[in-house]
């Protein structure tokens, strides 16, 4: 049953999406679901990964310490995330922390299992690649922004590109993302939905 379960996880992960059926079922036999609690630490900085991990519900918070013990959120994740794919792949100890901030839960596949995968599928090798290559593409474009931009603009760029995330995440942590305060948050938001770029529903603010 659970092995089915999986299955059906994997169809609807567009990671997958070019795999038959057969396929499917020998990534599902080396893989499993695991369940979390709200709060609880999926992985700590420094350790060692054996699993593959996608983020299958809930939401997830990335962060490391600076030098005065204090926590700096590097991103949030949602649905259908891989997470800390880079340094899983390059058997190297993870660069962060995660912790859930919700429940939810992640489908671990077996690295050895996974790696063996995929050698005999190299579309699926091309697709990890280009996940991979999309978070570098994604990270300059944030390092570019977040140099150049005003406050506001951040704020309103946070709601356009992130408007499921925006409406999972509390206000402070969606300020904890955008290196500012929550008060610094509050007033943009204020000035964002004079000006009519920003407008507020029942679970929070959207773009219109």
């Amino acid at each position: 049953m659970e092995k089915q379960n999986i299955i059906d996880i994997l169809q609807q992960i567009n990671l997958f999406s070019s795999l038959n059926e057969k396929e499917l079922s020998e990534l599902a036999a080396v893989a499993h679901l695991s369940h979390y609690p709200k709060d609880s630490i999926v992985f700590t900085q420094g350790e060692m990964s054996k699993n593959v991990m996608i983020l299958i519900d809930g939401v997830v918070s990335v962060y490391k310490h600076d030098s005065k013990g204090n926590e700096v959120v590097i991103g949030y994740f949602n649905r259908y995330a891989l997470l800390a794919e880079a340094a899983v792949l390059r058997k190297t100890p993870l660069p962060s922390t995660a912790r859930f901030q919700t429940d939810g839960s992640i489908l671990k596949i077996s690295l050895d299992g996974f790696e063996s995968f995929l050698l005999s599928h190299s579309k699926l090798a091309y697709e990890i690649i280009q996940s991979l290559l999309a978070k570098i593409d994604l990270l300059q474009q944030n390092i570019h922004f977040n140099l150049a931009a005003t406050s506001k603009e951040k704020v309103l760029n946070f709601y356009q590109k992130n408007p499921k995330l925006a409406l999972d995440l509390k206000q402070y942590e969606i300020a904890s993302i955008l290196s500012m305060t929550p008060e610094t948050l509050s007033r943009n938001i204020a000035k964002l939905l004079k000006e009519e770029k920003l407008v507020q529903t029942a679970a929070g603010y959207k773009v219109p």
